[in-house]
This record gives structure tokens, C-alpha cells and sequence, in this order.
């Protein structure tokens, strides 16, 4: 092999080194971003819909549903965990009074509903007056 073909090998190897380096590189990136978590207040009426009955005085429900607990249980981990940031359940409940005002709830059933399911959420009554943030 002569001196030019040995530097030439050598470039060729220098480059697939480097173009494997990058792309390396650009995985590591890309693998260690963080999943964007799905917002808070996305989340806030999915894992209280189930409770939708029980929070109306419906079907003189004794007890909440074990999926209406969980979702309490989840919000509650929620906000110990630290998803809050500033859209926690209760600055979501601004984002969605319009939908709450039409739900019509009796707010004397949350904090049983809470205690029933061993978790200690409060959702406060929501009033055309009332100020959540």
C-alpha cells in the first residue's frame, strides 16, 4: 500500500469516526430530552369525571366509585410530586369554570368524597364570582 493510499484509509477512517461521533451525539440529545409531560390541566378533569356522579348527588351514590379514588389519589400525587408548577387543580379550575358553573355540583360531597377515598383533596364551590387564580 503506498503513502498516499495509507492517508487516504486513514482520512476515510477519521471521517466515519467523526460522522459516528455526531451521531452519537445528536442521539444522546435527543434521547435525553424530557417526554413534555400532558398539562395539568388537561389532566384535572379526566381524573375528576369519574367523581362527576357522586359530586352531582346522584343515584344517592353512599361511597365514590374506585375510579373516581383514583383519580383524587393521582391529583393529589400530582401536586405532591411536583407537576403543579403554576397550573396546579386549583388555577386549572379558572380554565374550566365556565364547564364547572354547568355541572352544578353539590360542594358539600367533595370533602367527603376526599375522605372516603383517603385522600385529601379539596375542590372549593366555583361561583360566576369566583376568582381561581
Amino acid at each position: 500500500m503506498t503513502k498516499y493510499k495509507k492517508l487516504q484509509s486513514l482520512s476515510e477512517e477519521k471521517e466515519t469516526t467523526a460522522k459516528l461521533f455526531y451521531t452519537l451525539i445528536i442521539l444522546l440529545v435527543v434521547l435525553s430530552t424530557p417526554i413534555t409531560a400532558e398539562p395539568m390541566c388537561d389532566i384535572v378533569p379526566k381524573r375528576l369525571a369519574p367523581c362527576l356522579s357522586y359530586i352531582k348527588g346522584k343515584y344517592d351514590s353512599i361511597k365514590p366509585s374506585n375510579r373516581c379514588c383514583r383519580g383524587l389519589t393521582d391529583i393529589v400525587q400530582m401536586e405532591k410530586t411536583g407537576r403543579k408548577s403554576q397550573e396546579g387543580p386549583y388555577s386549572c379550575l379558572q380554565v374550566h369554570k365556565k364547564a364547572l358553573l354547568h355541572i352544578s355540583y353539590d360542594p358539600n360531597r367533595i370533602k367527603p368524597a376526599s375522605q372516603q377515598c383517603n385522600t385529601w383533596f379539596a375542590l372549593p364551590p366555583i361561583g360566576h364570582t369566583t376568582n381561581c387564580s
